[in-house]
């Protein structure tokens, strides 16, 4: 990894809404972590940072078999996004009924956007992320109730 491509993803992570990046190319890996102004670290615990908004429920709600729910998480990092375009309105709210493979948001990760799809059908009782948030893999992005 040359210091040109990592003096890119520097600033390509500075004007970006994402906390944190971390990639290995070459068997060397780089990890680069925006801090709060003043902020300071404790054991490699970075603060959040003012520019990585992101809203989780207070109490998530329990997914799995015995309460009917399912929850469809985060496939990669990158920042997540409710409606297909800019302007555009969200893909879908909670309330609606989805189908399976039905388009229901999208992940940005590295220039690049990623269809987040239903992978089964149900009513969609749960967001758990704000427009334009900073997400980690395999974050829940959104609970269905599969006895719709």
């Amino acid at each position: 990894m040359d210091l040109d491509f990592v003096e890119k993803l520097i600033g390509a992570v500075s004007r970006s809404p994402i906390a944190e990046l971390e990639i290995e190319r070459d068997g060397t890996r780089v990890r680069i972590c925006k801090h709060a102004p003043g902020a300071a670290t404790q054991a490699g615990v970075s603060p959040p940072s003012a520019s990585a908004a992101t809203v989780a429920p207070a109490s998530p709600a329990p997914a799995g078999p015995a309460s009917g729910r399912h929850s469809i998480r985060a496939p990669l990092t990158g920042v997540f996004y409710r409606a297909a375009s800019e302007g555009a309105p969200p893909l879908v709210s909670v309330g609606d009924v989805v189908e399976e493979g039905q388009k229901i948001g999208v992940l940005e990760a590295m220039k690049t956007f990623n269809v987040v799809e239903a992978d089964r059908a149900g009513r969609i009782v749960e967001i758990a992320f704000e427009d334009r948030a900073a997400i980690q893999s395999g974050d829940v992005l959104f609970v269905l109730d599969e006895r719709f």
